[in-house]
C-alpha cells in the first residue's frame, strides 16, 4: 500500500521528505519551498487556540514561546500566522513605488540553524510594505519577489551589500549601501521578536 503524502500548507506541493519527529508526530519538509510542518493525524487544533497563537505572536511573543504556552509546535504557530496573513493582510494592489528598499530578515524555529527568511520590499515614499516573500536566503526566493515587483514601476532598488542582489538587479537601477535601507530596517525592528512579551503595548504589523 502506497502512503499518501500530505500537501505542503504553504505551496501545495507533494514533493515532501520526512524531517524528524516533533511531539511524537511526523515532521515534513517541502522540497519546493523548504517549508517545514507537522501533519496532524485524526484531529485538528481548535480554532480558539489558533486565534490565541496569532494574537500572542502579534503582541510580541516568539514562535517558540507561543508554542510552549499553548502546548503545540513552532511549525504549527508559523503556519497559523501565515494563514492569518494570507486571509486578512492582503498585499496592496500594484501601483508606483519609484524608490524601493529591499532587505531580508529571519525567524528561527526551535533551533538557531532552523530559519525561515522573509524578503521584503518597502516603498520609501509611502512608508509601507508593497510585497514580501518567505523561503530561504537564496537567489531563487528573491527572484520570486523580484518578478512580482515588475508591476510596481520601480526606478531604483536600494539594498544592503548581500551577494544575492547584484545577481538579479541591473546596474544603474540598483544602489547598495547600509544607509539606504533605514526605513525598512525600522519596519524589521517592529516585526522582530527576540524576547517573549517584548514591547507588548505595540501590536506588530504583519
Amino acid at each position: 500500500m502506497v502512503l499518501s503524502l500530505p500537501h505542503c500548507p504553504r505551496c501545495g506541493s507533494r514533493r515532501l521528505i520526512r524531517y524528524g519527529v516533533v511531539a511524537g508526530q511526523q515532521r515534513w519538509r517541502c522540497r519546493r519551498c523548504r517549508y517545514q510542518f507537522t501533519r496532524l493525524e485524526g484531529h485538528g487544533t481548535p480554532e480558539p487556540t489558533r486565534r490565541a497563537a496569532v494574537s500572542l505572536y502579534g503582541y510580541g511573543m516568539s514562535f517558540n514561546a507561543v508554542a510552549d504556552l499553548l502546548g503545540t509546535t513552532e511549525q504549527s504557530v508559523l503556519r497559523w500566522v501565515c494563514r492569518y496573513v494570507d486571509r486578512f493582510c492582503t498585499k496592496p494592489l500594484p501601483g508606483e513605488a519609484v524608490v524601493t528598499e529591499l532587505d531580508e530578515m529571519w525567524h528561527f524555529l526551535q533551533r538557531r540553524d532552523n530559519k525561515v527568511w522573509i524578503w521584503k520590499a518597502y516603498d520609501r515614499m509611502t512608508g509601507r510594505l508593497v510585497d514580501w516573500e518567505c523561503g530561504a536566503r537564496d537567489e531563487r526566493t528573491f527572484r520570486r519577489l523580484f518578478e512580482r515587483l515588475g508591476r510596481w514601476k520601480v526606478c531604483l532598488f536600494c539594498s544592503d551589500n548581500y551577494v544575492v542582489y547584484p545577481l538579479v538587479l541591473t546596474v544603474g537601477g540598483h544602489y547598495q549601501g547600509k544607509g539606504e535601507t533605514v526605513g525598512l530596517e525600522r519596519n524589521n525592528g517592529q516585526q522582530r521578536h527576540s524576547k517573549p512579551l517584548q514591547n507588548n503595548k505595540r501590536r506588530t504589523s504583519f
